[in-house]
């Protein structure tokens, strides 16, 4: 099984008419998760990005919408976790501000 995160670009509808006027916001990752590696691997991008697309928009309505930007597909799962403490340490090190 596989897990496929997909960044997209969230925006909110400022409008207060029938004409919406959309102001990115941020980002959104939706995580699907347990697919399938096969249909995963062996499915043609194209035709996956088309179908994670769909899936994205889906998401949206007449305040929010989304837009897909990109997705990664995670085989191996969480296990290498890198941990704030240690993201932490490395930026004061960096920084010259070692503890």
């Amino acid at each position: 099984m596989a897990d496929i995160r997909i960044t997209a670009q969230y925006y909110e509808n400022y409008s207060d008419t029938d004409t919406p006027y959309w102001k990115p916001k941020g980002g959104q990752v939706f995580v699907i998760e347990n697919a399938s590696m096969d249909m995963v691997m062996y499915t043609n991008k194209d035709v996956l990005i088309e179908v994670l697309i769909k899936l994205v928009e889906k998401q949206s309505n007449e305040h929010s919408k989304y837009e897909y930007l990109e997705h990664e597909v995670d085989f191996i799962g969480e296990s290498y976790a890198i941990h704030a403490d240690d993201l932490m340490n490395e930026l004061f090190k960096t920084l010259g501000n070692e503890e």
